[in-house]
C-alpha cells in the first residue's frame, strides 16, 4: 500500500496545466513576471479542503427522502450558509451569482471531480443537485481570485516575484474562519504536495533557480520570510481597519434602519390619532346635529 503522506493533485488537474492557468491569471493582471512557484497546488489543496468541509457540513442537515436518498439541495446549502458564522466569508459572493451561468469551468482544477468523488465517498445515497453544485462551484471560484490577488498584493508589497505557501497560509488565516485555516495549514506542513505528473517535464524556463528553490523549501531564505511576515503585518492591520470600517459602516446603518422604524412607527401612530380625531370630531358632529334636530322638533 502506498504510503500516504503526499497530495496527489494531478488527480484533479495537471501541475502544469494548473501553473499555465495561474500564470495566465498573472499575465492578465500584469504581473506576468511572478512566479506561482508550490503555491499553486497548495491553492488547490486549500479550496479542496474547504469544498469538503462544506458538504460534509451540509451532510449533518440532510434527511433521507423518499427515494431513500440524502440529497443536499439550495435551500439546505443556502441554511448553511446564511445560519452560520464558519462560511460568512462566502455571502458577499451572492451579490453577483447568476444560476444561468455554469462556473466549473472558470476554477482552476476539475470540481466537478471532486464533488462527484465526494458523492462515492459518502455513499451512493448521497446526492448534490446541479443548482447547490453550481453555488458551491461559485464559491471556491470567488474564494480562489480572493485568495490570488491578495497574494498579488502581498508580494507587490513585499517587493517580490515569488508566490509562496507561506503566503497562502497567512491569506487562509485571514480570510477564513479559524478551525478551516488551521486544518489547511496542517494538511500543508505536514504533507508533501506530489508533482508527478507526466504533463510537467516541459515547464518553461520562467520556472527557474528561484522557483525550484521555492520547491524544495520555502522557508529557507528567513530574510524573505522576515519580509513577508512584516509586509503580511502591515497588509493585515490595514484590512483589519478596513474591516472595522465595514464594521461602523453596518452599525450606522442598523441605527438608520432604527430611526426609520421610530419614523414609521411615528407617523403611523399620528395616523391614527388623526383617524381618531377624525372620528370623534364626526361623532361630535353628528351628536350636535341631532340636538339641533330635537330643538327644531320642539
Amino acid at each position: 500500500m502506498e504510503c500516504n503522506n503526499k497530495l496527489k493533485i494531478n488527480e484533479y488537474v495537471s501541475i502544469s496545466q494548473l501553473k499555465r492557468k495561474l500564470k495566465g491569471y498573472l499575465i492578465d493582471q500584469g504581473y506576468g513576471e511572478f512566479k506561482p512557484s508550490i503555491f499553486s497546488q497548495g491553492l488547490i489543496v486549500g479550496l479542496v479542503m474547504v469544498l469538503e468541509e462544506l458538504v460534509s457540513d451540509c451532510l449533518k442537515n440532510t434527511t433521507k427522502d423518499k427515494s431513500g436518498l440524502y440529497t443536499i439541495n439550495s435551500l439546505i446549502l443556502k441554511n448553511l450558509l446564511y445560519e452560520t458564522d464558519k462560511y460568512s466569508f462566502s455571502l458577499k459572493y451572492f451579490r453577483k451569482y447568476n444560476s444561468v451561468i455554469k462556473y466549473h469551468d472558470s476554477v482552476f482544477f476539475n470540481i466537478k471531480k471532486v464533488m462527484d468523488g465526494l458523492e462515492s465517498k459518502h455513499g451512493s445515497k448521497l446526492m448534490i443537485d446541479s443548482e447547490s453544485k453550481n453555488i458551491i462551484c461559485y464559491i471556491i471560484l470567488g474564494l480562489q481570485y480572493d485568495i490570488v490577488n491578495l497574494a498579488i498584493k502581498m508580494v507587490k508589497y513585499a517587493n517580490r516575484k515569488t508566490l509562496n505557501n507561506h503566503i497562502l497560509e497567512l491569506i487562509c488565516l485571514y480570510l477564513l474562519p479559524d478551525d478551516l485555516s488551521s486544518k489547511i495549514k496542517l494538511k500543508l506542513d505536514s504533507y508533501n504536495i506530489s508533482t508527478d505528473d507526466n504533463d510537467n517535464d516541459n515547464d518553461n524556463d520562467d520556472d527557474d533557480e528561484e522557483e525550484k528553490t521555492d520547491d524544495i523549501n520555502i522557508v529557507d531564505d528567513d530574510d524573505d520570510d522576515d519580509l513577508i511576515d512584516n509586509v503580511t503585518d502591515d497588509i493585515v492591520i490595514k484590512l483589519e481597519e478596513v474591516k472595522q470600517e465595514v464594521v461602523k459602516l453596518e452599525e450606522v446603518k442598523q441605527e438608520v434602519v432604527k430611526l426609520e422604524e421610530v419614523k414609521l412607527e411615528e407617523v403611523k401612530n399620528n395616523k391614527i390619532e388623526k383617524e381618531v380625531i377624525d372620528e370623534n370630531t364626526k361623532e361630535t358632529s353628528k351628536s350636535k346635529s341631532k340636538s339641533k334636530l330635537s330643538k327644531n322638533k320642539v
